[in-house]
């Protein structure tokens, strides 16, 4: 290799702030260089106000006058900052940086030199050395060189050993390539990151790395106590992670190789940050608090961020990514709690589809996700047994790791998640369970009165004597949806109901006055939460619409008890003229069905059947309508008072549009302050409403 004696082949540039005490063991190391003094040079930048460290140089020109030393100035301090005016000072073909507290061993530089070709990073060891200890013990088995030395005397895709494009020290760049990006001073950390990764996106390279025997290793100075102290500040391990995600995420991607290595480096910031939070849970809420203001929703992994953080356990038989209103609104609960949770669900694939939209509403507050095999079954106790069965191993797995929970959420319209919890409550009386109800177990929507009974074995036995151990007696045939019911009645701890009338219904029929009076004392009413205004806008549905027509919408399934009947016949009724100004959106399981419904009505182009959208579709287009319908169940002689309430109402509430609610006397949808309403089953008055729309809004 013959490199001239003019241009040196390599330039060291060491950043100095405050280095008098440090540079002159990093010069020495460099002036004990098994490469020729001709091929290399030293430039030192140092920057920010002066210490002793200029006569410290001199001292180590003058013990080493061979070596070629160059100082340069910067009145403005910061790392990056010197780094980028090395970079400018250079006059070597290739660069490599070292920090002033730091070493390289003597035959770094011809190794690391001999390794460069064209598109070829030569990489070293990395080594630790504890500076404060007496013998400066060298120790190589650490994070970095644990993942470098895997790849010992091999040339790997830059892709593949992401690693070392985390850290700026032990490689050699070209000096051309250095120069096509800058270090970001206004970074506070991990500035390096970004700058490599703004090399690799220019220009995919390939990793050298040095065989293990050919001494080339950078000798990292470790200061006792120095990294727990950075591990310790929400600064440093929050809030400068996440600058470097902000940097990393605003670049555009130019291969797709680059765009692994973002991954992978976002990733590892994450990581960082998840270390920091185990050991201060407390901060969660914060740190999410900072990713939100970011906006860095979209690139967090939160699977990543909340790993072995969750302290309280979910159970939601149903839960997203499947489409179902019950676990969508657990997953809205648990967003509105702000508690990490993990989580056990039942796949639905036997009864839903999947939705995967519906899975960004709680990933924040997501730690594990356990999603339980099998065919899914409301009140059937086989399906309830095998869920219990298989959950109770999975809670125990995760307490292996992580020691008990100190809490445990379940909603229920789906039976078998009363039933989990229930029994986690029997066995951890010291766990707090908070049970929500989503309508009456004990009787459907129809007013049939739900008759199955448990089957004789050990889980019910166990639950009958838990219940019993409450002072909750039960007789020999255990119904299922009563056992339900009984067991949040008895030991949890809150209970919520979503609606006033609920409360009331369920408690009318239990018939256990000191039961009655424990639920009344613990529980609480608190309707579906609403999501915040950025997730109406998340997802955008192409969806065309006629701004010269009245663009209504409703979104679900037809039921008996759930019906249009009403809202056809006004529709029907009204002119001609204005029965072709009315458009209604139907977004539904079974648009065919409906489509053909509405040709045989005669109201083919004016109602619109649609096949389901996602739920954040849903909410988008919700944005764009005119008007949102919405319709209670209809329970007159079936309850004394309505006991539901349509969780459309509070997906509708943040979306800015009017409501026509076509309501039930004394339901609590009929209290809400919908601009439209009209009584359930008056088509007369619904037209009237209609009319009062095409007034309004054409």
């Amino acid at each position: 290799m013959s490199h001239g004696t003019t241009k040196p082949f390599v330039t060291v540039v060491i950043p100095s702030h405050g280095g008098a005490d440090r540079i002159v063991e990093t010069l020495d190391s460099l002036a004990r260089q098994t490469m020729d003094p001709s091929e290399f040079e030293v430039v030192v930048v140092l920057n920010g106000i002066l210490d002793d460290t200029p006569d410290r140089i001199q001292q180590v020109r003058r013990q080493h006058p061979r070596l070629r030393l160059r100082t340069v100035q910067l009145r403005e301090s910061g790392a990056g900052r010197a780094r980028n005016a090395g970079i400018a000072a250079a006059a070597g073909q290739h660069i490599t940086f070292v920090d002033d507290d730091d070493a390289v061993s003597p035959g770094f530089l011809e190794s690391l030199a001999a390794a460069a070709e064209d598109g070829v990073i030569p990489i070293g060891m990395v080594a630790d050395v504890l500076a404060d200890t007496a013998d400066g013990l060298v120790e190589f088995d650490n994070y970095l060189n644990r993942r470098i030395s895997t790849h010992a005397g091999q040339t790997v895709a830059g892709e593949v050993l992401s690693t070392a494009l985390g850290f700026v020290a032990a490689k050699l760049v070209p000096t051309a390539l250095a120069r096509t990006a800058a270090f970001d001073p206004s970074l506070r950390s991990g500035e390096d990151v970004v700058y490599w990764f703004d090399l690799f996106n220019r220009a995919p390279f390939l990793f050298r790395v040095v065989d293990a025997d050919s001494d080339a290793a950078y000798h990292r100075s470790i200061r006792a106590g120095s990294l727990s102290r950075q591990i310790a500040s929400y600064d440093f391990s929050v809030s400068q992670r996440l600058e470097v995600i902000e940097r990393l995420a605003s670049r555009e991607v130019r291969h797709p190789e680059a765009a692994m290595v973002r991954g992978y480096m976002v990733a590892a910031q994450i990581n960082f940050l998840n270390g920091y939070l185990r050991e201060a849970l407390g901060e969660h809420r914060r740190a999410i608090e900072e990713i939100r203001e970011r906006g860095l929703e979209s690139v967090m992994r939160y699977d990543v961020l909340n790993a072995g953080l969750a302290r309280d356990l979910a159970i939601c038989y149903a839960f997203p990514p499947w489409a179902d209103t019950s676990g969508s609104v657990a997953a809205r609960r648990i967003r509105r709690r702000g508690v990490v949770v993990d989580v056990i669900s039942q796949s639905l694939a036997s009864r839903a589809e999947r939705d995967l939209t519906g899975q960004l509403i709680a990933q924040e507050f997501i730690g594990e996700h356990a999603e339980l095999a099998g065919k899914a079954g409301t009140f059937n106790w086989r399906p309830i047994e095998r869920f219990v069965a298989t959950g109770m191993e999975q809670i125990a797995d995760w307490e292996t790791i992580k020691g008990r929970y100190r809490s445990v959420y379940s909603r229920t319209m789906w039976a078998p998640s009363n039933v989990l919890a229930g029994l986690y409550k029997i066995r951890h009386p010291e766990a707090t369970w908070i049970a929500e109800f989503s309508d009456p177990q004990q009787w459907d929507s129809r007013g049939h009165r739900r008759s199955t009974l448990a089957r004789p074995g050990p889980l019910r036995d166990e639950l009958v004597a838990g219940l019993a151990a409450a002072g909750v007696e039960l007789g020999e045939e255990v119904n299922v949806a009563e056992l339900v019911e009984l067991l949040a009645y008895a030991l949890a701890d809150e209970i919520v109901f979503t609606n006033e009338n609920q409360r009331e219904v369920m408690l009318g029929y239990l018939g256990r006055p000191e039961l009655e009076a424990r639920v009344r004392s613990i529980s609480k009413v608190s309707e579906h939460p609403t999501l915040e205004p950025t997730f109406y806008h998340l997802e955008t549905v192409d969806y065309p619409l006629d701004p010269g027509h009245l663009n209504l919408a409703y979104f679900g399934n037809f039921y008996a008890t759930r019906g249009l009947t009403e809202v056809v016949a006004a529709i029907r009724s009204l002119t001609p003229e204005q029965r072709e100004r009315v458009r209604l959106h139907v977004f539904t399981a079974k648009p065919d069905e409906l489509e053909a419904d509405t040709v045989e009505a005669g109201l083919g182009g004016v109602i619109i059947a649609n096949p389901y959208v996602s739920y954040l579709g849903a909410l988008n287009l919700a944005t764009r309508m005119d008007v949102l319908l919405v319709n209670d169940a209809r329970t007159e002689g079936l309850h004394a008072r309505n006991p539901y309430l349509p969780s459309k109402w509070s997906d509708y509430a943040g979306s800015d549009t009017d409501v026509w609610a076509i309501t039930e006397i004394g339901s609590v949808l009929s209290t809400k302050k919908a601009r439209y309403q009209s009584p359930l089953g008056d088509a007369e008055s619904a037209r009237a409403e209609l009319a009062a729309m095409l007034e309004d809004h054409l």
